[in-house]
């Protein structure tokens, strides 16, 4: 079952919207749970153990805005899995939200459409990020989450699987061997680095910078193919 979780101090948006989702969910025959706040005192209080998949955040919150709410859930949760969709009235928001990564960002009132397109991309790539990435080491066979791995690294005929809590996984083999069974978010940008491009927080035309704040160069001859990765990641595969 999916968790979404809605913050808005607007009664009748919040009501439309749940409306709306929940509604998407039945059509899938899918299950969910939604819950509404209408503050971010309180959503800040309960958003940890609700854990949700999914958060539709308005900025123009009274007191402690959408903004610093996404800030308190990467930084200080550090919740880097939760998908964070803003919702607002204006548009003058894109520097704020850039470190936040959101998944996406919705002007009132919210176009259906685009609600349900967004939720779709969303439930795929979280159908991937529940699979799991299979090797073997030590004549042992392992096995770690998609939503789990920050980047593949390789050297020495030795690759290096990093992990978003920080820890390093190791195995003998290729980069290339593994790169067509990887699921649509990993993009192969050198022929030592695969990235997760959930967990870029920004790029540039030759470089990513990860989450963790490393850096890592994007070849020649990988911009065109990282460009069209992430293309077609935000239309979920």
């Amino acid at each position: 079952m999916y968790k979404v979780a809605i913050c808005d101090d607007e009664i009748n948006q919040c009501a439309e919207l749940e409306k709306e989702i929940i509604r998407f969910f039945e059509e899938r025959a899918e299950d969910c749970e939604v819950e509404v706040w209408y503050d971010s005192e309180s959503l800040c209080r309960e958003i940890k153990e609700y854990s949700p998949e999914i958060l539709f955040l308005d900025i123009e919150l009274p007191e402690n805005n959408g903004v610093y709410v996404g800030k308190y859930i990467r930084e200080t949760l550090k919740n880097d899995r939760m998908n964070i969709v803003f919702i607002s009235h204006k548009t003058s928001y894109a520097l704020e939200l850039f470190q936040i990564h959101p998944y996406d960002f919705f002007i009132k009132p919210i176009d259906v459409k685009l609600l349900y397109g967004t939720l779709t991309k969303i439930l795929q790539l979280e159908d991937v990020q529940k699979k799991e990435f299979r090797y073997t080491f030590n004549k042992t066979g392992h096995s770690i989450p998609y939503g789990e791995i920050m980047y593949f690294s390789s050297r020495n005929k030795t690759i290096t699987i990093s992990k978003i809590n920080g820890e390093s996984k190791y195995y003998y083999g290729k980069l290339g061997d593994i790169v067509p069974d990887l699921p649509f978010q990993f993009v192969c940008v050198s022929k030592s680095y695969i990235v997760n491009i959930k967990y870029i927080k920004s790029w540039k035309s030759d470089l990513v910078i990860l989450e963790n704040d490393m850096e890592i160069s994007i070849a020649q001859s990988k911009r065109a193919d990282f460009k069209k990765a992430i293309y077609n990641y935000g239309r979920g595969g």
